[in-house]
């Protein structure tokens, strides 16, 4: 991507600041962080890289001109380029992975300064995304999940392929300047500190700096040397010592130039890129190889002729024909490089690399990453809670003192029921639907009759009006008419519930969508949860769901469950979402498979696979399995294919081994590692 060399950051931030906050949210203490993606998770890629390298939008409120939607479509179809040719590479390297795709991506960045010293501090630096993939592991087993100290393959956003860290410091295509990239390209936090690396880029070394210099000498030598042999055919009077000497500078360019094509192709050879003559950049570089050597074969040959004649000998006519051939063929090869040239030339001028657009393109490319992740450098309840705090308090002041006082005790008995971060979001829903501030007044007038008969009310949670004591849902001018006036239906004869006891006393109830989960709430809790638990998994532990009338105790399902969970709030949707469209004995024998199967089988997995599977992924592929396979089915019918689901979503996850039976292994000859390659 040519615009990543030309996108500056021009933030506050040093290159150093950048790279720690991107090992903070990218690595983890001293591991090797992978990405797995099953060889059916193609898709997850392409999303990725729709999000490193993003599409212009069209203007917001304002009609697009032409030309500037011309410009846009044309910038679209060359980012489809971008990501196709990474793509392609990237999934490519599932070679060595048994099918199974396992990256992580990085970034360098590259500052414009001299000086290796100063690199780290320096804050104007273009930032480049580069992916790494796993290549070598330790051990001939072929079982192993350490590579440390081994080989990884490197794709850059070319999509030219390294095959070692020291591989892509050398022959990198970064702009001049010093790269600042994680050490070994792993980010490594040791001490709080992430480890980096500086290297001068290769674009920025004296022999670089020196074949750019032969490059252009050599270029104005051959456009000089061509402007001799013309002036003859114009029959202007050109001597012959002259023309010996453009003759021999033309005939050095034309050397060089094949060589300079011929190490081009072996590079992109070398580094896995297209050498079809279908891409543009080989296909110049495949021109200049065949039209510098059939050219200098014809030179060659008519010089032999030439000082055959000088000699006096004969030259047969067979002879003159086969260098007329030779000179003709060259006159179409080399004619077809010029047509070839030129076009790349007005295409090149045309996208332009100095074009505003390329350089905002690569900016986007190289700093939104963290969906594989996250982007905030902060927790993204740190800014769900920065962001609500932000709008509720400005919706307040803008209350009357009544509706204010209506309006703080509806706000907080939602986040005494529902917890700090999910009550504040039904909060902004509730004051975003709510019709008019008048409904707070109405809360205001019936507040004293609300405290008699032992209802509160909280917001909603789909932000349709108020919900009584977690259980009636209703507006507050009904409420209001009903309770003041005895007109409408009797909404508070319908709160059968108690007031909801706080999560203090862990006995809170939450509502979500027509299933109740019960019990305290997992982001609400007080004192420290086992360190062994995500967030919030200790909570739900404690809860209880209720499906269809029927109500389940989550710890009966074991505590292996709740110590493999990774995210609390997605097992929790899960649970919920079960609870709502399943019967009671499917949930139960759900929940009572995923026990079984997280007792009986993933130890051996672990032991095989070397990474971790989480509760809600074995939950959610039970589920899966059982609706796309027994969906119409009766319960003891599904129950009879217990083993069936057990042994289908075991074969899932052993078809994600990205290692090879050990005999089909091979001992890398750089490292200490061992590798295989299979067919993709």
């Amino acid at each position: 991507m040519a615009e990543a060399n030309n996108n500056i950051d021009r933030t506050a931030r040093t290159a150093g600041e950048v790279q720690q906050n991107l090992a903070e949210s990218l690595g983890y203490a001293e591991e090797i962080i992978w990405d797995l993606l099953s060889q059916e998770q193609e898709h997850i890629l392409l999303q990725k890289l729709r999000e490193l390298v993003r599409d212009p939008e069209p203007p917001y409120g304002s009609t697009e001109s032409r030309e500037a939607e011309t410009a846009r479509m044309k910038q679209i179809g060359a980012n489809d380029k971008i990501r196709n040719t990474i793509f392609n590479a990237v999934w490519e390297q599932r070679k060595y992975t048994n099918r199974q795709s396992l990256t992580s991506i990085i970034y360098v960045m590259v500052a414009n300064v001299e000086d290796v010293n100063r690199a780290e501090n320096c804050q104007s630096f273009s930032c480049h995304p580069v992916f790494r993939g796993r290549r070598c592991i330790t051990g001939s087993s072929g079982t192993s999940s350490d590579s440390s100290n081994c080989c990884m393959v490197f794709l850059d956003e070319n999509g030219r392929v390294y095959q070692s860290w020291a591989s892509y410091v050398d022959t990198n295509e970064l702009p001049a300047g010093v790269m600042i990239a994680p050490e070994r390209g792993i980010y490594k936090m040791v001490n709080g500190r992430v480890s980096l690396d500086k290297y001068t880029t290769p674009a920025g070394t004296t022999n670089r700096k020196v074949l750019g210099y032969l490059d252009t000498g050599s270029a104005i030598g051959g456009f000089a040397a061509a402007c001799i042999p013309v002036a003859a055919l114009l029959t202007l009077p050109v001597s012959a010592p002259l023309m010996a000497a453009a003759g021999a500078v033309g005939l050095a360019t034309a050397g060089y130039a094949t060589a300079r094509s011929s190490v081009k192709l072996m590079d992109r050879s070398q580094h896995e890129q297209s050498i079809n003559v279908s891409d543009r950049e080989a296909r110049g570089h495949w021109l200049g190889v065949i039209a510098g050597a059939v050219g200098l074969g014809a030179a060659g040959a008519t010089s032999v002729m030439s000082a055959a004649t000088a000699a006096g000998q004969e030259v047969g006519a067979i002879t003159q024909l086969t260098v007329n051939g030779m000179n003709i063929s060259s006159i179409v090869i080399s004619g077809t490089g010029v047509a070839n040239g030129v076009l790349d030339l007005i295409l090149k001028y045309q996208d332009g690399d100095d074009v505003t657009a390329m350089d905002v393109l690569q900016l986007s490319a190289s700093l939104v990453l963290f969906t594989h992740s996250v982007y905030n450098f902060r927790l993204a309840s740190t800014i769900i809670n920065d962001t609500a705090n932000s709008k509720i308090g400005s919706y307040r002041e803008t209350l009357s003192n009544r509706q204010r006082r209506a309006f703080d005790k509806v706000s907080k008995e939602t986040i005494r029921i529902r917890g700090n971060t999910k009550g504040k979001l039904d909060i902004i829903r509730g004051v975003n639907e709510v019709p008019s501030k008048q409904q707070f007044n109405d809360l205001y007038k019936i507040n004293k009759q609300l405290n008699k008969e032992g209802v509160r009310a909280a917001f909603a949670p789909d932000g349709k009006g108020f919900v009584l004591n977690d259980q009636v849902t209703a507006n507050a001018a009904d409420l209001r008419a009903s309770v003041q006036h005895n007109q409408g239906p009797d909404i508070l004869g319908q709160v059968k519930q108690p007031i909801p006891t706080t999560h203090e006393a862990a006995t809170s109830t939450k509502t979500i969508g027509g299933s109740r989960l019960l019990g305290p709430n997992p982001t609400a809790l007080d004192g420290p949860e086992p360190t062994n638990y995500a967030v919030g998994a200790f909570g739900l532990q404690l809860s209880s769901v209720v499906v269809g009338g029927v109500v389940f105790v989550l710890k009966d399902y074991g505590e292996m469950i709740f110590t493999h969970i990774v995210n609390a709030e997605s097992i929790e949707n899960l649970i919920t979402s079960m609870a709502e469209r399943l019967e009671p004995e499917v949930f139960n024998f759900i929940m009572n498979l995923t026990r079984t199967f997280m007792d009986t089988m993933l130890e051996e997995l672990t032991t095989v696979l070397k990474f971790f599977i989480a509760t809600e992924s074995v939950m959610y592929r039970i589920l899966k399995f059982i609706l796309d396979n027994y969906s119409a089915a009766a319960y003891d019918l599904i129950v009879e294919h217990t083993m069936d689901i057990l042994q289908a979503v075991r074969a899932y996850y052993m078809a994600l081994n990205p290692n090879s039976l050990s005999e089909l292994v091979k001992r890398c000859d750089v490292c200490e590692g061992y590798y295989s390659i299979c067919k993709l």
